[in-house]
């Protein structure tokens, strides 16, 4: 039985006996005021007869006429006179008196008055005496009423009693809520900190807790920031703080490798002079000069997340844009950004670049395009001036706004006739169980045409402001198929719908009301959107656990310093980007980065989840790492490997 239970049955049983004690209490001492009341009226009546027929004439007549008058007065069993040798001479005996109190209570309270007697005297002599008993059963109609009212105060005194003792009962446990979620989230790897309570015993507990919590926070913080630490070492140019080229390129060769992933532009720098400079300037000035090309470069990824950049190598650079744009326009703008970054203060010194930049897409291998770039820049070389060259160039030029008029149609002709589907890939645990499919969203533009994967059309439906209805209809559509009884799905949620309470209320709306299981929904929002937006992202968790789904991170590899942030959420898995997962069996110090990974998101109750396996040897290094889970194109549902 809870504490609370116990409590409340304690209280209720105090009130009670309580309560009993004054109502037996309040009867008694009704009834003890009553006896003594009746044995004064019994006494004083009779006296007062007494002295009446003493006074009198003695005649039989005139003394019978005064007992029936005294009689008929009061409420009176019996009077009776008697001579001196105590023989009946007159009397008057109550026969039809009732109560309306009930036998049990009569029998229960039984009342002690003794008749009153007083002798009338003739002279100086005896002539009788008199005997008078009150009528008791008026007694008992008063005691009994008396009675039932002190019931239905005592009763209500008692509720009273009953709802005041609940309402200061309520407020003194009331810590013991937040004791007990405290420790339910201890429990869940969920180390929440709340304020200590006024009540002693509560406020040692909690100040306890909340010490744990503070110290695994702390170690959890310390974690994730000395693994950001590796990460940039391992992954970083120490001069420019750029990302080396392996890094670079993993991250690239993840994203073309990617099904939701279209199209994109990549832009290649070379420093032509760096010898000359680095002779001229000298080698600290040199390096000076390499950190402000980076920091520059890095200014442009800020400002535009879809942007990432490397050092390939001690004379080039590498901008990867992985959503559609304009390749002259990107890399004429960085082209100017690096230009005005490497100014030097001599008039004889210009540092030079040559500028190569081309589309990707998802057919093109990585390696293969940069080894064509550098063919180009190669060729090049010779020339001592600033130069920009397109490789594959459009020759037909559509401003972004015909492009704009174009999609608006197609999408919102696609979203009202709802030509949308969900695609299915596998996340599976380290025995080989499905733990959920991830689910893109694929639309048709036109009606019986080519289905677009979600790379192709994210962007511009971002754009023209329909990334929220697209949202709806694969919340519609997935809620729809589990219905009827599919496996488990996840759904990718942008950061729009992400921040708008409407769309999570609408989302557990729909599970409360079509699913029976909405654990078999799960929703996971990229990286770069939950630490953006953690406060929404808070609330959007609360709000779908509280319907029983689950929620996760995908895409986690350029934030991980701020795991620690993620304590308290509840979260049911990080996915780990595929950058850190490509290459992780041959890769040592990726292997030590992605177990203290796993340790961190253990640590906090969060289970770990690899993205863009590609090989059976990553998928073995996964296992031995500690990893929870698999997906990307090794994965397969049928292979318990």
């Amino acid at each position: 039985m809870s504490l609370i239970k116990q409590l409340w049955l304690a209280i209720f049983f105090i009130v009670i006996l309580t309560a009993s004690g004054s109502f037996i209490l309040s009867i008694l001492s009704s009834k003890y005021y009553l006896e003594e009341q009746l044995q004064t009226k019994n006494t004083d009546n009779a006296t007062s007869l007494a002295l009446s027929m003493s006074h009198t004439n003695k005649d039989p007549i005139t003394l019978d006429l005064l007992l029936s008058a005294q009689f008929d007065s009061g409420h009176y069993r019996y009077i009776g006179l008697f001579d001196p040798n105590g023989k009946l001479m007159s009397e008057r005996v109550a026969t039809n008196s009732q109560t309306k109190a009930p036998k049990w209570f009569v029998k229960l309270i039984p009342f002690n008055v003794q008749a009153g007697i007083a002798e009338i005297q003739n002279g100086w002599t005896q002539y009788g005496s008199l005997t008078l008993e009150s009528d008791i059963n008026f007694a008992y109609d008063k005691l009994w009423n008396a009675t039932l009212l002190i019931a239905a105060w005592t009763f209500l005194i008692g509720l009273l009693a009953c709802f005041a003792g609940e309402i200061i009962l309520r407020k003194i446990i009331s810590p013991l809520a937040d004791v007990v979620k405290q420790a339910k989230a201890v429990g869940e790897g969920r180390f929440i900190i709340i304020d200590e309570p006024k009540t002693l015993e509560f406020k040692a507990v909690v100040h306890e807790i909340n010490l744990l919590s503070s110290r695994i926070i702390q170690t959890i913080t310390n974690e994730s920031a000395r693994l950001e630490e590796l990460r940039y070492k391992i992954n970083y140019d120490d001069v420019t703080g750029l990302m080396s080229r392996d890094y670079f390129m993993n991250i690239m060769e993840a994203d073309l490798h990617n099904d939701e992933y279209n199209e994109g532009v990549l832009v290649i720098f070379r420093l032509s002079n760096l010898a000359q400079l680095d002779e001229a300037l000298g080698y600290p000035q040199a390096n000076a000069l390499l950190k402000q090309i980076g920091s520059a470069l890095e200014s442009n990824c800020k400002e535009d997340l879809s942007l990432i950049s490397g050092r390939l190598s001690g004379t080039e650079f590498a901008v990867f844009c992985k959503q559609a744009t304009d390749e002259f326009a990107l890399a004429n703008k960085l082209k100017d950004s690096v230009t005005k970054a490497a100014e030097i203060n001599k008039a004889e010194l210009t540092a030079r670049f040559l500028v190569v930049t081309t589309k990707t897409g998802r057919t093109v291998e990585a390696n293969s395009l940069f080894k064509a770039l550098q063919l180009t820049l190669n060729i090049s070389s010779a020339s001592e001036e600033n130069y920009l060259r397109v490789i594959n160039a459009s020759n037909i030029v559509v401003t972004e706004n015909d492009y704009l008029v174009e999609w608006k149609t197609s999408l919102t002709d696609a979203l009202s006739h709802k030509r949308i589907k969900l695609e299915h890939f596998p996340v599976i645990n380290a025995e080989g169980i499905l733990i959920h499919n991830e689910s893109p969203v694929r639309l048709q533009l036109e009606e019986d045409g080519k289905w677009y994967c979600a790379g192709e059309f994210i962007n511009w439906a971002t754009q023209l402001n329909l990334i929220t209805v697209v949202d709806e209809l694969v919340l519609e559509t997935a809620v729809r198929i589990l219905s009827q009884g599919a496996q488990p799905l996840c759904l990718n949620v942008s950061a729009y719908s992400m921040c708008d309470p409407k769309y999570a209320q609408k989302a557990a709306t729909l599970v409360l009301q079509h699913l029976q299981h909405p654990e078999h929904l799960s929703f996971e929002v990229s990286e770069v959107a939950v630490f953006e937006h953690l406060n929404e992202f808070k609330q959007f968790c609360n709000v779908l656990k509280a319907a029983g789904c689950h929620v996760g991170v995908e895409h986690v590899g350029l934030r991980i310093s701020r795991l620690g942030e993620l304590h308290d959420i509840g979260l049911s898995y990080i996915k780990f980007d595929a950058s850190i997962v490509r290459n992780i069996d041959t890769l040592e110090n990726n292997k030590s980065l992605l177990r203290g990974l796993c340790m961190v998101v253990h640590s906090i109750g969060v289970q770990a989840i690899a993205e863009g396996v590609n090989s059976k040897g990553e998928i073995k290094a996964l296992k031995e790492i500690g990893i929870d889970g698999l997906t990307g194109p090794a994965i397969r549902l049928d292979e318990a490997t």
